[in-house]
């Protein structure tokens, strides 16, 4: 395998270091911190726009996609995603 050599704080270093068990390397840390970030990614660059696009047509004033929401209805939103959550942790 070829290796590169890349300059870290020694802060980087050891944040990394907390990270890696006694078996894991750097690589390994890197490595599923980017795999958790690719897998953990709040949006789809698709979806990111589309979300972008509903704001900006809000922002202009243009509510045809907008529905009204009682406050019971979001909490109860709220809670679900909530539960979701704590299923996750």
């Amino acid at each position: 395998m070829m290796t590169k050599t890349i300059k870290i704080s020694e802060g980087t270093h050891q944040k990394l270091s907390e990270f890696a068990s006694k078996r894991d390397t750097f690589d390994d840390v890197i490595n599923f911190l980017i795999n958790y970030y690719i897998n953990n990614e709040e949006f789809t660059n698709k979806e990111a726009e589309f979300y972008n696009n509903e704001i900006d047509n809000f922002e202009k004033g243009n509510l045809d996609n907008v529905t009204e929401l009682t406050l019971k209805d979001l909490e109860k939103r709220i809670l679900k995603l909530e539960m979701r959550m704590n299923n996750e942790i």
